[in-house]
């Protein structure tokens, strides 16, 4: 018999594909261990056959917490904020979805997700926890708790251009007259070169290059944020302030760690703001804008002005583009000249009077 007793408890031993398998059981009961016994062998039938026992399926909230999150926290180690975007859209997720098995989470619950979530914030918001869920989900196929991504075939809202206006050049006087020493450099290399705020606050010592009049962003939001920013008089005397104050590899370190760079100027803006009585009040970001609509007006084409915003499409480099109502007024009363013009000298060829044709 392969079961036997032996020190109080019940042992097995058979032998399977010309191997021999001896183990205890650690039962007392017999029926108990020839149950045991029973089990080990259809495992080692199972996988003879090749069946694969499948794996418990966490649920949402708990391949979250302590799978997902903590793998983000340490692969975006060196880009904080990606981490914090997804920290951000794990908490409205994991309202939804936490209960859920992942192999529970299915197309048509994403969409009701997608329905419940735009009826409380903006359809830009809405997708941009749709694109974490698209990112958690791929992670669990990889650590194979899911076979597919059921986000798959779920579509994105759409997006209209968003709240952006154009700082104009009165309000940036008095916003930079109110601003601290640190908020008037960050705001003002964002409007003269259009940097995004946190590139500003990435700006190393090695990639400031005031000779060649140019800053070099090593990375950023895209691969085509990696770009030289050519630098105005006014952005190349913040620079060399800043490198000759600069006690560490940053020239906009953090307060805390110098070996970090600086994180948001959110309550300097929101207080330079109140001080300058600017109504309506305009984001940090608008100032980017400020500088791709300035740029547009002055009439920089847009493939250039593509380069110098580090956008990857054309498309996005439109959405910065907002003419004033006066510089719009002013492009009609140019094709008005240009067609008077060419109506003045289409006579003038014939020999016509205009004044003449007309009557």
């Amino acid at each position: 018999m392969s079961v036997y007793k032996r020190g109080g408890v019940y042992w097995y031993d058979f032998w399977f594909q010309g191997q021999r398998y001896q183990q205890s059981t650690s039962l007392n009961n017999k029926t108990a261990a020839l149950r045991a016994e029973a089990i080990r062998k259809a495992e080692l039938a199972e996988g003879r056959a090749g069946i694969v026992r499948k794996k418990p399926c966490p649920n949402f909230q708990q391949f979250i917490e302590e799978e997902f999150l903590p793998w983000s926290k340490k692969e975006h180690e060196r880009n904080w904020r990606t981490h914090k975007r997804y920290q951000v859209s794990a908490k409205p997720l994991k309202s939804f979805f936490g209960k859920f098995s992942l192999d529970g989470i299915s197309s048509g619950l994403i969409e009701k997700f997608k329905m419940t979530r735009v009826s409380e914030i903006s359809n830009a918001g809405t997708n941009r926890d749709l694109a974490a869920l698209r990112y958690m989900l791929n992670f669990a196929v990889r650590q194979e708790h899911i076979s597919k991504n059921p986000i798959k075939g779920v579509k994105f809202l759409r997006e209209g251009p968003g709240m952006m206006r154009v700082v104009t050049h009165e309000e940036q006087q008095k916003y930079l007259s109110v601003a601290n020493p640190l908020l008037r450099d960050v705001a003002t290399l964002m409007v003269e070169t259009g940097m995004r705020p946190e590139e500003v606050f990435s700006i190393r010592k090695e990639n400031v290059h005031l000779d060649g009049r140019y800053l070099f962003v090593p990375k950023g939001k895209t691969k085509f944020a990696r770009r030289n920013v050519p630098l105005t008089d006014a952005a190349i005397d913040v620079l060399k302030q800043r490198l000759i104050k600069a006690r560490s590899a940053y020239l906009f370190p953090s307060r805390g760690n110098l070996d970090a760079p600086l994180t948001t100027v959110r309550k300097h803006h929101c207080k330079a703001l109140k001080d300058a009585k600017i109504t309506p009040a305009f984001r940090l970001y608008d100032l980017r804008h400020t500088f791709g609509s300035r740029s547009a007006m002055a009439c920089v084409d847009l493939p250039t002005l593509k380069e110098l915003m580090g956008h990857s499409q054309i498309s996005i480099t439109m959405r910065y583009v907002h003419p004033t109502p006066q510089h719009k007024i002013e492009a009609v009363n140019k094709l008005q000249r240009y067609n008077a013009e060419q109506l003045i000298a289409v006579y003038e060829s014939s020999g016509e009077s205009l004044q003449k044709s007309l009557q």
